[in-house]
């Protein structure tokens, strides 16, 4: 029975789209910090991007990140059942606790094993690419991925998988579930800042959950040859801390078989009391809500329609699970950036913003193109995902309606989670002493072009989305567009006018500012501004309603659509990026000469 239950499980993961959306984005970043200079996971300096010590360190970092994956596995085993109604009949079988339990944890956690494989597989992929210096690539040493991923890896993705599974049959609540992942971040970061202090790093060596600190500890003194050629021993405190590692998740299984119950779960008179004064509620306000409906024009129906709709887009998004974490992930990852990576050969910068902007936009840039790609997937196929389009669709509401708040929807997480990233900055100014905060140049030159940036992202992953026939298609695009930037720009076609949303690179200075191709960049932000509303008029144009979702109908059904308000803008975005291009396209390369 246990055997079959874990079998179940797994084929189920393995058909879940987080499986394949996380296989994707982990692969993606592992490859970028593989195969380009400007993101750095493990590595750097004379270690080569493939030595074993890089592949370990790479593979530690993103765990971190992999918490929220291994987590929407774990914790979904036991909710998945409750929230659907199919609980109580297995409960009601012959089942046992254990079997149902730790089988179900078994299948799931396989899944994110399994899931965790394209962070190795992605440096291994990277190392091959042709265009990599040859001077930062060692030899392809496959017992280094081995031992990296079974003996380091592993344990602490097993601990994660237990702790957050016990959590979650103890809750039946993925909310509180992805809480308690937050306050294991906060807590682990504290612990890390403590522990790096000399007289207690073996003490973090040893209790070190995740294995930093017994890593940190063995390889401190390491020449570069030996971080090029070994890994850690699993001897001393290393062997240590990973057995304790494996003993900790046997005890969090216990405990979670422990506190599960096959009971029913009543409805306690707290949630009775919330859904009684729901209930009264809306019969209040229901009648009194169709008797203020305003008698008005078509035209302001619609702008109110619009701004309804918008504000409920907006909410929708802001309300979500994945909203907080994802700013969650942003905040840890600048802290990260900032507190390791903002020096010059050892020399820490003065922190002026001039200085820790690039620092953010270097390690912040990727997380929100991932929330670009995925925000634009979720808004489109929400309402689909969910059967309720057919209600929505025969509406009288535009079809300008529908993209519009939802592009803005994207927008507002764009910059919300940019403004984390700045707040982080801020924060780590305070901290050494600087309090020259320069907001000005915060949002002039991160905050708003960064935004602007992100959002032809955004625009470009909802205009894929109208046009795929399902959002894991339109993911799996999205990504094959990341890889091809990367894949063109390293073999020379990377030519601002030629890739979408290409804006070249703006250095910043206190002396200068941002005088050194500041122009340039708004400039091609005007030219992609142009392709940017030409896609989003597409999008308009080739929008799903109805039953309709064949994409050649609405091929043929586009040039009498174009006929219109919207067909009219996409006209004045061609006149735009043709203009703009022109222009662009005489100042690089008739009266200057355009180097890669």
């Amino acid at each position: 029975m246990f055997g079959s239950i874990a079998l179940f499980e797994l084929r189920y993961q393995l058909r879940n789209p987080v499986f394949w959306v996380a296989i994707g984005i982990f692969f993606l970043l592992t490859f970028g910090a593989t195969v380009s200079e400007n993101i750095q996971i493990g590595g750097g300096g004379n270690v080569n991007v493939n030595s074993p010590t890089a592949i370990l360190q790479t593979q530690q970092v993103l765990i971190l990140f992999f918490m929220f994956v291994t987590t929407a596995f774990v914790a979904n085993v036991v909710v998945r059942d409750d929230e659907s109604g199919f609980g109580p009949m297995v409960r009601s079988t012959q089942v046992t606790k254990f079997a149902y339990l730790i089988g179900r944890f078994t299948g799931a956690t396989l899944t994110a094993l399994v899931a965790f494989l394209a962070i190795p597989l992605a440096i291994f992929v990277g190392s091959l690419m042709p265009w990599i210096d040859p001077e930062t690539l060692g030899p392809t040493m496959p017992w280094a991925y081995a031992q990296s991923y079974f003996f380091f890896a592993l344990p602490s993705l097993l601990l994660l998988c237990a702790v957050f599974f016990a959590v979650a049959t103890a809750t039946r609540s993925m909310m509180y579930t992805y809480v308690a992942v937050v306050g294991f971040l906060v807590m682990y970061t504290v612990f890390g800042v403590v522990t790096d202090e000399p007289e207690y790093r073996q003490i973090g060596a040893l209790l070190d959950p995740l294995g930093f600190g017994a890593i940190a500890e063995e390889t401190r003194y390491w020449t570069t040859s030996e971080l090029n050629s070994q890994l850690p021993a699993l001897e001393g405190e290393t062997l240590i801390n990973r057995i304790g590692v494996v003993v900790l998740s046997i005890v969090a299984l216990a405990i979670a078989h422990w506190r599960y119950s096959f009971a029913e779960r009543g409805l306690s008179a707290r949630k009775a009391r919330k859904l009684e004064r729901k209930a009264e509620k809306l019969a209040k306000t229901a009648p009194q809500t169709v008797g203020e409906l305003p008698s008005t024009t078509p035209e302001s129906a619609g702008l109110v329609r619009l701004w309804k709709t918008m504000r409920f887009e907006v909410w929708q998004v802001v309300r979500s699970p994945a909203f907080p974490i994802l700013l969650v992930i942003g905040l840890f990852n600048s802290t990260i950036a900032l507190t390791f990576g903002v020096d010059t050969y050892g020399t820490p910068l003065v922190p002026a913003t001039f200085s820790l902007i690039p620092f953010l936009a270097g390690s912040f840039a990727l997380i929100p193109i991932i929330i670009a790609i995925y925000y634009g997937g979720e808004v489109v196929w929400r309402d689909r995902d969910r059967k309720f389009h057919e209600i929505v669709d025969s509406t009288s509401l535009p079809g300008w309606a529908y993209l519009i708040p939802k592009t803005v929807a994207v927008a507002l997480v764009l910059f919300a989670t940019l403004l984390v990233s700045v707040i982080c900055a801020i924060a780590y100014q305070v901290y050494l002493g600087y309090f020259n905060f320069e907001i000005g140049k915060y949002l002039s030159w991160y905050l708003l072009p960064l935004t602007i940036n992100l959002f032809f992202i955004a625009i470009l992953s909802v205009f894929v989305q109208a046009l795929s026939p399902n959002k894991y298609i339109g993911w799996g695009i999205m990504a094959l567009y990341l890889v091809g930037r990367v894949t063109l720009t390293n073999l020379g076609f990377g030519h601002p006018l030629l890739l979408y949303g290409n804006l070249g690179f703006t250095p910043l200075s206190d002396m200068n500012g941002n005088a050194v191709a500041g122009s340039l960049s708004w400039w091609l932000r005007l030219y992609w501004g142009g392709v940017a509303l030409l896609l989003a008029v597409l999008a308009h144009l080739m929008w799903r309603r109805g039953t309709e979702t064949r994409f050649m109908p609405r091929i043929r059904a586009l040039p009498k659509r174009a006929m219109s308000t919207a067909g009219a803008l996409g006209l004045v975005g061609v006149l735009t990026s043709a203009g703009t291009g022109a222009f662009l396209y005489n100042q690089m390369n008739v009266e200057n000469t355009y180097l890669t």
